[in-house]
């Protein structure tokens, strides 16, 4: 037990070098855009703002590791996610659950509508694009 309070208070302290460092690894203008969010097990999570900046992020994502390396932290992989905050894209992110609360795939944040077709709960933006869901969509092509 008190050897995974250990590791994990390692980690956090990896994540706070990490955090002064951040815009020296990245760069200034990329460091804007995307945060370390957390180390576990040594494995580093960024939340990027945008799905381009994701995307760049992960075909870089070895040169990435390596700059990491660089500063003294060994890490196994990173993994990259996208921050899904609206008005809160500019502030850091520290809240997973609200992050997971306001995640468009979240059902709770999509209006739904029946399909004509099978009378399944579909979100709307399905019905406005096919006129129908997308299983019911799949049939057709």
């Amino acid at each position: 037990m008190s050897y995974k309070f250990r590791e994990s208070w390692s980690d956090f302290d990896k994540l706070l070098q990490l955090s002064d460092d951040w815009a020296k690894v990245v760069g200034k203008e990329l460091a804007n855009e995307c945060q370390p969010l957390k180390i576990e097990n040594n494995i580093l999570t960024i939340v990027a703002n945008h799905p381009q900046w994701r995307q760049a992020l992960i075909y870089n994502k070895h040169k990435l590791k390596e700059s990491i390396f660089k500063i003294g932290i060994n890490l196994k992989n990173i993994r990259i996610v996208q921050n899904y905050q609206d008005e809160l894209n500019k502030a850091k992110v520290s809240d997973n659950k609200l992050v997971w609360d306001n995640h468009p795939s979240r059902i709770n944040n999509q209006k739904m509508q029946n399909c004509k077709v099978c009378e399944r709960p579909t979100p709307l933006r399905e019905i406005e694009r096919w006129g129908k869901c997308t299983f019911c969509w799949r049939e057709t092509i």
